[in-house]
């Protein structure tokens, strides 16, 4: 597959890095449709594999269009024109992007679908920062109680992925002179309305003191239960939170509360960073369950999906210091009795331990089936967070809330009787990019996951062996996947039922990858003839599962422990 390198190294050809900067914005567009359309190895392995079957591509780069047909045996491509009936229409909205893509810059994107089921990919530039006057409170936590922030919060505080993503920006005028203060003022008179029941609430014992610089105008809050009070042109030494926006375009969107799509980050020193979501690249496909994983099979897709880290070898490139953290994220097999736990369901035990251990425990909807209005499970079976780093997370009513022990465990049972598929441990990227807090070491997650929906299902369905969870290349250790070949009359409903679509038929009998299945245990649950089954090859592998998950995060208050 072509990766971003080997794009810019043609592009680096064509002109200097410097020269492509300069070039005229049609070269550009022109330039990178060139990349896009040029000629593939049909004879090669990945493609044999990916295009059993023709598929169809429309181009359209910010309005240069072209196509490609892939034939099993043929690849054909032309600039200039459209198909009539393609399977996908992939249209490149932002030409700073393209440009970007081209340099070899480092863009972070994120994934989307809009009102319409457009998928639509994003760029993020940077809206907000925030520095905390203490450590011991999330930015999102006090955030949350400022009115200001109802709409903002609903966008990124449970999951990037959930709510339908806009086409773009909404338009507004040029910011005019004088308007960023103007409109500071009228936010700091009209902030609250201290006898309001939420307010109450929100500032109930507690004092907040809140520092705002806006395109280098400021300005300080003090929130507090039985009153409120505000300064224009001054800050408070010592605030408990400092709110940065240095854009003014973006600030006076914020300050209208102009529906906008966000999303959360942390910098380097544990700083709040919001940021608006550029649309970059809109996916229409023909069939509108298809997924933009689907287009991982296309030679140059991969290098549009991914962060574009590759690069030209240039000497003002920082190295990127290595996140020692570790992610460890299991599939546990459903209804699998083993040992002391043969009349216990081993998922149940699994989680039953870290749920009598957890100081917190937050359940949310399922942001994947949220995402694909999903019409096979309830989207209220959702994830579960434990933890002290969960404290930090900000949640709307309709997503998530703090659950007592009990009702942790009556969840588990019911997603369980789902015939969803359980799935535990660390994964960094949730909390900090999906939630934007700071993952510690004391925030443990737990999905349960639907052959439908599952983003961790989805990548493997196109991109095996891609998971959740950093390091999950497989099955747990100590136990194996077999097939009874006698038993086994090649009836396929296993390869119906394996979410991952990774089983398959060999001279008539059921056979699956041991590097790419990762063991959950459906087929051994729907196989009519009791054919596949579970070797244990370590009796003790639950009790070691839970000493290595034990290792990677901590779910105890560790209030207790300091």
């Amino acid at each position: 597959m072509i990766q971003s390198l080997l794009i810019i190294k043609e592009v680096k050809n064509m002109s200097t890095k410097e020269q492509l900067s300069k070039l005229p914005d049609d070269k550009v567009k022109k330039g990178l449709l060139k990349l896009i359309l040029k000629n593939v190895d049909v004879s090669e392995e990945n493609y044999q594999k990916s295009f059993k079957e023709t598929y169809k591509v429309n181009l359209d780069v910010c309005g240069v269009k072209g196509y490609q047909i892939y034939e099993p045996d043929k690849y054909i491509s032309k600039d200039g024109e459209s198909l009539e009936d393609s399977d996908v229409t992939l249209m490149f909205k932002d030409i700073d992007h393209i440009r970007g893509l081209l340099q070899g810059e480092n863009i972070d994107i994120e994934m989307g679908r809009n009102s319409k089921n457009v998928v639509l990919l994003n760029r993020k530039n940077l809206f907000m920062s925030t520095r905390m006057g203490t450590d011991e409170r999330n930015a999102q936590v006090l955030m949350a109680k400022l009115p200001i922030f109802d709409p903002i919060l609903k966008n990124f505080g449970t999951s990037r992925l959930v709510r339908p993503l806009r086409d773009g920006p909404e338009f507004i005028s040029p910011v005019e002179k004088g308007e960023i203060e103007s409109l500071m003022k009228k936010m700091l008179s009209e902030a609250v309305d201290i006898t309001d029941e939420a307010y109450k609430k929100n500032f109930q014992g507690q004092v907040l003191t809140v520092n705002w610089d806006i395109d280098g105008k400021i300005a300080s809050q003090i929130f507090e239960e039985t009153g409120y009070n505000y300064v224009f042109g001054k800050n408070t030494e010592n605030a408990d939170i400092t709110i940065m926006i240095k854009n003014p375009e973006y600030a006076k969107r914020f300050l209208q509360q102009i529906p906008t799509n966000y999303a959360p980050g942390l910098d380097s020193d544990e700083n709040l960073l919001i940021y608006i979501k550029i649309p970059v690249l809109s996916i229409q496909f023909k069939n509108p369950d298809d997924t933009v994983y689907s287009l991982a099979r296309l030679p140059f897709f991969r290098s549009v999906i991914q962060k574009s880290d590759s690069g030209l070898p240039t000497e003002e490139k920082k190295e990127e210091k290595k996140d020692e953290r570790e992610n460890y994220m299991r599939t546990i097999p459903v209804n699998l009795p083993l040992g002391e736990y043969e009349n216990v369901v081993v998922p149940y035990k699994v989680f039953e331990h870290f749920i009598n251990k957890a100081s917190n425990i937050v359940l949310r909807t399922c942001p994947c089936r949220e995402r694909w209005d999903c019409k096979n499970h309830d989207v209220s079976l959702g994830c579960m967070f434990m933890g002290d780093d969960t404290k930090n997370m900000a949640l709307s009513p309709d997503e998530g809330y703090v659950a007592t022990k009990e009702q942790a465990l009556e969840h588990l049972k019911n997603a369980m009787a789902d015939g969803l598929v359980p799935l535990i441990g660390r994964n960094v990227a949730e909390a900090e990019d999906g939630h934007g807090i700071r993952d510690t070491g004391k925030f443990f997650g737990g999905c349960f996951c639907c052959e439908c929906c599952c983003i961790g299902v989805k990548t493997r369905q196109y991109v095996a062996p891609s998971s959740m969870g950093g390091g999950d290349s497989g099955k747990l250790e100590g136990w194996e996947m077999k097939v009874d070949y006698e038993k086994c009359d090649g009836c396929e409903t296993c390869i119906n039922t394996c979410p991952y679509n990774l089983r398959i038929i060999i001279d008539g009998k059921s056979s699956v990858d041991p590097a790419h299945c990762v063991g959950c245990g459906r087929c051994v649950d729907v196989c009519p003839n009791g054919a596949i089954s579970i070797d244990i090859e370590d009796p003790e592998y639950i009790d070691k599962l839970i000493t290595k998950l034990e290792s990677v995060a901590d779910v105890t208050d560790q209030t207790i422990n300091n």
